[in-house]
């Protein structure tokens, strides 16, 4: 495992899966990378009847990528998956993150040290592009880079309550 691919790491945020699902995610994920052992799900007040865990996990960084892919097919569940940055001197230094959600699909990025979304200049050049030919908005568009409404979506599940109340999320930005 000298390859820093095999040695990446992260969170894995599992943060709704319905009970029926809960098994077939476990294959999944210990198929693909490995968790710690005693890691147990818990019930996701946010969505009565769904489950979710958090956990840290290490392996390959391609098959995390796959791991994403399998579980966003599934429909049902709201997901995070990060790659945290390799250690310095090793690697191109970017992280990365993937969300998941029924309505929206996936979201994915590259992510700073920090976490922040990184936006290359061409998919910014490409959302003005975007927004000058279809005559959208471009503050919209690059919502969408940043992942903004995966973000609103999936705030009240990271947070576990029901009540939150996310609508500032999008009225702040910009």
């Amino acid at each position: 495992m000298n390859d820093s691919a095999h040695d990446a790491r992260g969170m894995l945020f599992i943060h709704s899966a319905p009970t029926a699902l809960r098994s077939h995610i476990e294959w999944a994920v210990a198929a693909a990378v490995s968790l710690p052992s005693g890691v147990g799900w818990q019930r996701q007040p946010v969505e009565p009847g769904s489950w979710c865990l958090a956990a840290e996990w290490h392996g390959d960084r391609a098959q995390a990528a796959g791991l994403v892919s399998t579980l966003s097919t599934w429909g049902r569940l709201r997901l995070e998956l990060t790659v945290d940055p390799p250690a310095q001197g090793h690697g191109e230094g970017l992280g990365h993150r993937w969300s998941v959600t029924p309505s929206l699909g996936v979201f994915s990025a590259d992510t700073s040290a920090i976490g922040d979304v990184m936006v290359s200049e061409n998919r910014l050049r490409l959302a003005m592009a975007e927004a000058r030919r279809e005559g959208t908005d471009l503050q919209a568009e690059l919502s969408d880079l940043l992942g903004e409404p995966w973000d609103v979506e999936l705030e009240p599940y990271r947070a576990r309550d029901p009540e939150l109340d996310v609508s500032w999320l999008s009225s702040q930005v910009g």
